[in-house]
């Protein structure tokens, strides 16, 4: 018995891939990647001079930061 990774619920695998409990939890991660992909592609387009890049850097820093802290 695993817990999905997107809902935590309790299911159980068919295969040893098997991370989400069903094609609604396979979705929504879908559509999140979806929406930081292009989010990142949005942020690419709009930085045009080197300075840019070090101030977008500089900014994800902090982000970054506090994600690798939480895991």
């Amino acid at each position: 018995m695993n817990n999905c990774t997107i809902c935590n619920s309790p299911f159980e695998p068919t295969n040893q891939k098997h991370k989400h409990c069903g094609n609604n939890c396979t979705v929504s991660l879908y559509a999140a990647r979806k929406k930081v992909r292009l989010a990142i592609k949005a942020a690419l387009k709009a930085l045009k001079t080197p300075a840019d890049v070090n101030a977008f850097n500089q900014s994800l820093a902090p982000l970054l930061e506090g994600a690798t802290n939480e895991q």
